[in-house]
């Protein structure tokens, strides 16, 4: 494609050395350019392999070197003559943009589905695939990996950035994918990873803490969320949590046609005769096509939230209430949330991605209702992330624990003790609670697991599918499923 082609799209641009070449791909990463390709200049964040570039421009001169014929700049770089040079006051906007038209906009091949929301991403996307597949080849993008018809593949960015979430699109276009289910993240908004993308719906979770460390206040966070969600068009549809405190904002922002979901609060999507047990939740579901009973494997109050904002997505899409019923019914398994770890042991012991203290308040609350002897929580909180949430975190799980041991999370660059200290200082010294320190999480897990009695359960919350853990000077393999895993299958030899 020529590249006056691809800029047209740009509202605002600068041309230095004017030319017309042949692109042959657009790229952000310099390690990516090959002969013939557009390279972006932007400050680049790709949280899940570890790799912070805060700005991509020092590597223009690079980039033509390695084949770039033409560069994107909001920082007027000095270029060789002969290559096109484009300046201007955005060059993640101006990323999306032009990936969006080099790989000719293929997600107008299909119905797209965005969910946004500080908890439950991850888990309704993959309700929502599950229903959806009941009928129709579909495509999910999110924080463990991409699918396309049931295969999957490493994804590393929630929201991947703009050229990479243009190919994942255009593969699903080329398997003829129906319906694509994708998260989309906070950082997603602000980076402008999803710019100039059309949805058809949207999905709107819940809204507390998270992320601080980048929007540094919650009016900051909200906004990013909301400036997503008020993009979809009067003729689609968006779905909104009535439980939420937050629900108006996502209400007043919404241009769209607003279906309420909820069980305390008037809605059109709800449940009722809700039992949940350690098999699972049981309820009627309420929709404007009428009642049905299900039998859902998820458990939890969070997963019902979850499964209500999925059902409140698909209504507007031909679909049955015997096909939601076979979808929420459907063996969901999702990695690292409420995951289950079990060697035939006579107690629980379950893996959660919880990180925020709304996230662990529901996760701990959906483990009480479990019924066990003892709950056992072992948890620490992220390093060069926000601080603020640590005593919170604490105190949620004092109140909902018998036992904490306080371990390492991800601690970056940041003092571990330092950490530990700020989660300690959440604990008020209610009665009956014990809490102990062990850094290294290995031993911490299995602190947990030897100490565990018939009937309890041990809650090992955090970094849920995370493979990897992030110490100070480098990153190790770690996968707290893998390591509960191990741990008991020595237990059961016992």
């Amino acid at each position: 494609m020529k590249l006056k082609q691809i800029i047209k799209v740009l509202p605002d641009q600068r041309i230095v050395n004017d030319g017309n070449p042949d692109i042959k791909g657009v790229v952000y990463d310099p390690l990516r350019v090959e002969k013939g390709f557009l390279y972006v200049a932007i400050n680049i964040y790709t949280q899940l392999d570890k790799i912070e570039l805060p700005d991509g421009h020092p590597f223009v001169l690079d980039a033509i070197k390695a084949g770039a014929v033409a560069v994107i700049v909001e920082k007027d770089v000095e270029v060789p003559d002969g290559i096109v040079k484009i300046v201007v006051p955005d060059s993640r906007l101006a990323l999306a943009l032009v990936a969006g038209e080099f790989y000719k906009h293929p997600s107008g091949a299909f119905k797209l589905i965005g969910i946004t929301g500080t908890n439950g991403k991850t888990t309704t996307a993959h309700i929502v695939e599950s229903i959806l597949a009941q009928k129709s080849r579909t495509g999910l993008i999110g924080t463990l990996y991409y699918k396309i018809n049931g295969n999957i593949y490493k994804s590393k960015d929630t929201t991947p950035e703009p050229p990479d979430l243009q190919e994942i699109f255009t593969r699903m276009k080329d398997e003829k994918v129906e319906f694509c289910v994708m998260e989309v993240s906070s950082h997603g908004v602000d980076f402008h990873r999803v710019s100039g993308i059309e949805y058809e719906t949207g999905i709107w979770t819940n809204f507390t803490q998270d992320h601080l460390d980048w929007h540094k206040t919650m009016e900051a966070y909200r906004t990013a969320k909301l400036r997503w969600f008020g993009s979809l068009a009067e003729d689609k549809t968006v779905a909104v949590n009535m439980d939420d405190p937050s629900v108006q904002y996502f209400i007043d922002a919404a241009k769209a046609k607003v279906v309420r979901y909820g069980v305390n609060n008037p809605a059109d999507v709800s449940a009722k005769n809700i039992r949940m047990d350690g098999a699972g939740t049981k309820f009627t579901l309420v929709t404007p096509l009428g009642e049905i009973d299900v039998n859902a494997k998820l458990r939890g109050m969070f997963n019902l939230y979850n499964m209500l904002a999925a059902v409140s997505a698909v209504l507007n899409h031909g679909i049955t209430l015997e096909e939601v019923k076979k979808g929420l019914e459907a063996n969901i398994v999702v990695a690292g949330r409420f995951q289950t770890v079990s060697r035939g042991q006579d107690f629980s012991v379950i893996i959660d991605y919880a990180h925020t203290p709304d996230g662990l308040l529901k996760v701990l609350n959906a483990a009480k209702s479990m019924n066990p002897k003892r709950i056992i929580t072992v948890f620490g909180c992220g390093g060069d992330r926000d601080p603020d949430k640590r005593p919170k975190m604490a105190a949620i799980t004092e109140e909902l624990s018998d036992i904490a041991i306080i371990t390492g999370d991800n601690p970056r660059t940041e003092d571990p003790n330092k950490i530990v200290d700020q989660i300690i200082s959440g604990f008020k010294g209610r009665n009956g609670f014990e809490f102990e320190v062990i850094h290294d999480r290995y031993q911490a897990i299995e602190r947990g697991i030897n100490i565990a009695q018939t009937g309890d359960l041990v809650l090992i919350a955090g970094k849920g599918h995370e493979t990897t853990q992030t110490l100070k000077d480098k990153t190790i393999h770690f996968n707290d499923v893998e390591v509960a895993d191990e741990i008991l299958q020595k237990v059961v030899k016992r």
